[in-house]
């Protein structure tokens, strides 16, 4: 916490003396003209005053606006001592004074010097070599997290990660190293990185395939979550049925944050990861991003309808990607649609009960399809909703007489269920 505190305390000092820099950098062809036009005399230094107005104006501009103060320093200073340098031709161009040579010299070389720099870092050169610097401090780490995961979000992995977006190489010389930890942090400087040169991303995905530690897995498929192939694109699709949950969940994010153009490559995969009964208990597939395509809700809504753990975890996965729909913008037509779906018999049950939970949670059971959804022909789990949602509203004799028949049921859960609407809503202690 130490050296925590005593980098912010360092930060407004190392702010204060970049401005003292940056200001004497560009006030020095000012500086310089002003001395030019106190050495000449009379009235023929009056184009060397002009260029100092000039510059201490282009100067007070930039320290003053907001804007200026966040210029790039470069072509600041390339402008302005190329524009002292005609100054200062104009006012005195055939001065045999020392000084005037020594300012000459000082308004080449300067710009010159700022501008082979400035082609020097575009290159990727600079941030190549800080690279490289970043890559062997954390090979030669000795101090790492115990969980591997933490790994991930240390300083010197953002700063590598930040470092990297010229070439890849210096994060992949670390994915051979003993230790886990180092290959963690390298593959987390890598995360939904775009451009691969040939090979990198093959490489990676040889590690997430081979590598024991699921941690390691996760860090590589999270790396090549920006793919663009069809067919790397389907081998990071295998991920989603990982005996790790935490190589499962990465997969789905790094899949399913692009769906809509990946969709026809991933489709068979995420059926097959949803049928796994190995996979049962992960529940509905949760990712951030973009919500899910037209075709996936197609196909998730296909798969609802069959037999077995692949039609709750679809209808699971429905409900979640509903629910975000209608959580970003309330939409009377989706609305309308999930309303229409829970009318249906014809819709899947385990989808009609997930869809009419949202709507209650939603508030957006209106009462004629409430009064309909006490008909005994419905699943008990949507009737259960409709005579809670009746009864909230005060006495409803059809709502209390659906509530005994659904008591009878030799349905432990169901059971349980109706003992809760019935101690909430009808003030009856059960015990």
């Amino acid at each position: 916490m130490s050296i925590a505190i005593s980098s912010r305390s360092a930060q407004p000092v190392r702010s204060l003396l970049h401005t003292v820099a940056r200001s004497a950098v560009l006030l020095v062809p000012g500086m310089l003209l002003l001395i030019a036009s106190l050495r000449v005399p009379g009235q023929s230094n009056l184009m060397l005053w002009l260029g100092t107005a000039f510059q201490f104006l282009c100067c007070s501009l930039s320290f003053l606006t907001p804007q200026g103060r966040r210029q790039p320093l470069g072509p600041a200073v390339i402008t302005l001592y190329v524009i002292a340098l005609g100054w200062l031709w104009l006012g005195h161009p055939n001065s045999g004074d020392w000084y005037f040579h020594l300012v000459r010299a000082v308004l080449v070389v300067v710009p010159l010097g700022v501008f082979a720099w400035q082609i020097l870092s575009d290159s990727g050169a600079t941030a190549l070599r800080r690279a490289q610097v970043l890559a062997r401090r954390l090979a030669a780490r000795r101090d790492w997290p115990a969980d591997l995961n933490a790994c991930r979000s240390l300083p010197e992995v953002k700063a590598l990660r930040e470092a990297l977006h010229v070439d890849a190489t210096p994060a992949l010389a670390l994915l051979t190293h003993s230790r886990p930890e180092v290959r963690v942090a390298a593959l987390a400087a890598l995360e939904y990185r775009q451009n691969w040169q040939p090979g990198q991303a093959e490489m990676i995905l040889r590690l997430a395939q081979h590598a024991e530690e699921p941690a390691i897995r996760a860090a590589a498929v999270t790396a090549l979550a920006n793919l663009e192939d069809r067919i790397l694109i389907e081998m990071l699709a295998e991920f989603l049925r990982d005996p790790s949950y935490l190589v499962r969940q990465a997969a789905t994010e790094a899949l399913l944050w692009d769906s809509e153009r990946r969709w026809p490559w991933i489709a068979h995969a995420v059926r097959r990861s949803l049928a796994d009964h190995a996979f049962k208990d992960d529940g509905p597939l949760r990712h951030e991003g973009q919500l899910l395509p037209p075709a996936a809700v197609a196909d998730l809504t296909a798969w609802a309808a069959e037999k077995g753990i692949v039609s709750i975890r679809a209808a699971l996965t429905l409900g979640v990607h509903y629910n975000r729909a209608l959580a970003e913008q309330t939409d009377d037509r989706l609305v309308q649609e999930l309303r229409r779906q829970v009318a249906d018999p014809h819709t899947p049950p385990a989808l009609r009960i997930e869809l009419v939970r949202i709507l209650q949670h939603n508030r957006e059971l209106d009462s004629a399809l409430v009064k309909k959804l006490l008909d005994a022909a419905n699943p008990a789990p949507i009737r259960l909703v409709a005579i809670e949602e009746l009864l909230a509203e005060g006495d409803h004799p059809e709502a209390v007489a659906a509530l005994r028949d659904l008591a009878r049921l030799p349905n432990r859960e169901i059971a349980l269920a109706v003992a809760d609407v019935v101690q909430r809503r009808l003030g009856v202690d059960l015990g």
